[in-house]
């Protein structure tokens, strides 16, 4: 594990943390950063870590990533497998690179997981994959319906069952399989630390839900416009409907009407759908940091926020 970098005086040097809900501005206010002070972006999203996951998940474009440094994009193919740990691991290498270059690491994102687990000093125990349990386990899934394997989980872990849902079985397996390799449950197993890095954390946040309503609906017509069927397509060829892309908005919504299994604007209404309540679940994870600053993006305008946060930051980093 990478050690902490300190500064000439021996502190702990900083990571700024932009987060908040899908759609909200958080890649646009890194950028602005960006051409204000020495930093470079960490990527903190389990969705854009997928090389070809670009339109979708409304990655930084070309353009974006050549004006500042971005780290933990485009580091797994879709066939992947990519966990909180290895994202951990992963993240604070970078950041320890970022440091030693004497700039700050901007973690931006809205997985949650992710930012508790590289941040807050979220320890995650390693547990070798059993194949065999796995396996076991999909049966009585595929038999019985991803309910009654929830179900099963909450028998020995009613805290991490309450956190999932029953249709992310690939989480409820691997829950499972903590628990019963460790003998506890998982959210036992998974212990806090002291925060391994002095934070400061921006949270992009709305006051009036219905606007990121309408933001999401926004991007997701642009994303549709700009080839988003296409990707799917692309990636449904040369890989098949991997975990990754199942488990994606706007993927899997896609990949039913690719299917034949809805219209094209019953797929829309879905990714609305979920993609919204994705950001519900972002707010409420988010929301639990009582560290974080927000700035609602429906009351003030984006150069507010910028100008706000600069002045936020400057202080902190000079305290």
């Amino acid at each position: 594990m990478p050690t902490n970098e300190k500064s000439a005086a021996g502190k702990t040097k900083p990571v700024i943390a932009i987060v908040g809900p899908t759609a909200s501005g958080k890649t646009a206010l890194s950028l602005r950063l960006s051409e204000k002070l020495p930093v470079e972006i960490v990527a903190c999203d389990s969705r854009t870590i997928y090389r070809r996951m670009d339109i979708g998940t409304a990655k930084p474009s070309k353009e974006e990533q050549a004006k500042v440094s971005h780290h933990l994009l485009d580091v797994a193919d879709v066939s992947e497998t990519y966990t909180v740990a290895r994202y951990k691991e992963d993240a604070e290498r970078a950041i320890a690179e970022i440091h030693r270059r004497d700039k700050i690491p901007i973690v931006c994102g809205g997985t949650g997981f992710y930012a508790r687990a590289l941040l807050e000093g979220l320890s995650i125990p390693e547990v070798p994959p059993n194949l065999q349990l796995r396996k076991e386990l999909n049966d009585f899934a595929d038999q019985n319906g991803n309910e009654k394997l929830l179900e099963r989980l909450k028998e020995s872990d009613s805290v991490t069952a309450g956190r999932l849902n029953a249709n992310d079985r690939f989480r409820v397996v691997r829950a499972l399989e903590v628990t019963l390799a460790l003998g506890k449950p998982f959210s036992e197993a998974a212990t806090l630390k002291p925060a391994p890095y002095p934070t400061i954390w921006i949270g992009m946040g709305v006051s009036n839900r219905q606007y990121i309503k309408d933001l999401i609906e926004t991007r997701l017509d642009e994303q549709i416009a700009a080839g988003l069927l296409e990707e799917v397509s692309s990636l449904l060829a040369d890989f098949g409907p991997t975990r990754a892309l199942l488990n994606a908005v706007p993927y899997k919504e896609v990949i039913a009407y690719l299917d034949g299994n809805c219209t094209l604007d019953q797929a829309r209404q879905d990714a609305l759908k979920h993609n919204y309540q994705l950001a519900r679940r972002q707010i409420m994870w988010f929301r639990a940091n009582e560290n974080t600053h927000w700035f609602n993006v429906d009351v003030e305008d984006r150069e507010q926020i910028f100008s706000q946060v600069s002045e936020l930051i400057d202080r902190k980093l000079s305290s």
